[in-house]
């Protein structure tokens, strides 16, 4: 058995199909089959049910693959720690964080390392949390971003530090009432019609309720944090939200909540007792050592 026969194994379950396989994998069906038919000898059971056009991984095959899934992870995590050791201020950072965290927060986090560490490269992509979380456990990505913590508890092997705090406030479009006061209390919102961004789960929206003795009005909820800038200032409704730098004041207004509402928290987090690369723990410190709460 070798890391080629692996890689070829894993090639044909994710397309089900031998040619498609070879062609991702850069070689020829005939070798590829071959490779697969030694695998399967050797471990003395069929891995696949071949059909006329696809095949799919037989029991022995989805039992085996979830252990070849782990040993190429943990090849690939040998690499890149060699890699590291032998160019501790160059490496590749992967990174993931929710839908908002990422259009706002780890821009400018990530421009600021840059400007110190020009050689850095990053991974990113944004998750749900539970999907930021399970990476995290299986060794997908380095470091995570996130705004809730409810799910760490079934997490425990994740290590999680607040890292910035966000006030809550009102934003209206130019047109409305209230766009010319410097702030507002939450009484005198009761008969508006609020826009509700829904990140992911329908179940968390944000709670008016929370803040507040009534639940006002949810005019539309987007599903995508983009739209809810462009709604509020074509006066389909009003919106609270995480104060951010990038809220555009040219087309909207910001206006502060009297009564205190609490804090958005980002929490940044990584696998405890894990391997870390030099310029990944450079990174997370960077950002300790900058934005973490006192």
């Amino acid at each position: 058995m070798n890391l080629q026969q692996l890689e070829y194994f894993k090639k044909i379950s994710e397309t089900e199909n031998f040619t498609l396989a070879a062609a991702l994998a850069s070689v020829t069906q005939p070798a590829l089959s071959k490779a697969i038919s030694k695998l399967e000898s050797e471990l003395n059971v069929p891995l696949f049910e071949r059909n006329n056009r696809s095949v799919t991984l037989t029991s022995f095959g989805k039992s085996f693959l979830k252990h070849s899934n782990i040993a190429l992870l943990e090849i690939d995590k040998g690499i890149r720690e060699l890699q590291n050791m032998a160019n501790p201020e160059k490496g590749i950072i992967s990174i993931a964080s929710t839908y908002c965290i990422s259009t706002y927060f780890m821009p400018f986090i990530i421009s600021d390392f840059l400007t110190s560490c020009p050689d850095t490269k990053f991974q990113f992509n944004y998750e749900s949390i539970p999907i930021i979380l399970n990476d995290l456990k299986d060794g997908k990505i380095d470091i995570g971003f996130y705004d809730n913590v409810d799910q760490l508890h079934a997490h425990t092997e994740i290590t999680s530090v607040p890292v910035k705090k966000e006030k809550y406030v009102l934003i209206v479009s130019k047109n409305h009432p209230l766009s010319n006061e410097t702030d507002v209390s939450l009484k005198d919102l009761k008969d508006e019609s609020f826009i509700v961004f829904c990140e992911g789960d329908k179940d968390k929206l944000l709670s008016y309720s929370k803040f507040i003795n009534y639940t006002p009005k949810i005019f539309l909820q987007p599903n995508q944090a983009s739209m809810l800038g462009g709604l509020v200032a074509a006066g389909a409704g009003i919106t609270i939200v995480p104060y951010n730098p990038l809220i555009n004041t040219n087309t909207l207004s910001i206006v502060k909540i009297k009564e205190d509402i609490g804090y958005k928290t980002i929490y940044m987090g990584w696998l405890k007792d894990s391997y870390m690369s030099p310029i990944t723990k450079k990174f997370r410190d960077y950002i300790i050592s900058t934005t973490l709460l006192k």
